[in-house]
């Protein structure tokens, strides 16, 4: 999956670990304009049991910590 939020696009992904038991899900956050030198946020990880949660809800939540990762980028004035 992949979206763009305020100058960034992140691709996401979830997928099983290798024992079925956990959604292991990476987020990469990059910028649009190309300009490595402004920085960007973090990588997101998030491991969530897969009893608990199916794939597209891990995915949404993985999107929403993204999206508040950005709108906490910006409001510390690293944008």
């Amino acid at each position: 999956m992949a979206f763009e939020h305020r100058g960034f696009r992140v691709t996401a992904d979830a997928a099983a670990d290798e024992l079925g038991v956990q959604w292991v899900c990476h987020a990469v956050i990059a910028r649009t304009d190309g300009d490595k030198g402004k920085g960007t946020p973090p990588a997101i990880e998030m491991v969530i049991p897969r009893a608990k949660i199916d794939p597209l809800m891990a995915l949404s939540a993985l999107e929403h910590r993204a999206r508040t990762e950005i709108d906490d980028w910006y409001e510390r004035g690293q944008a």
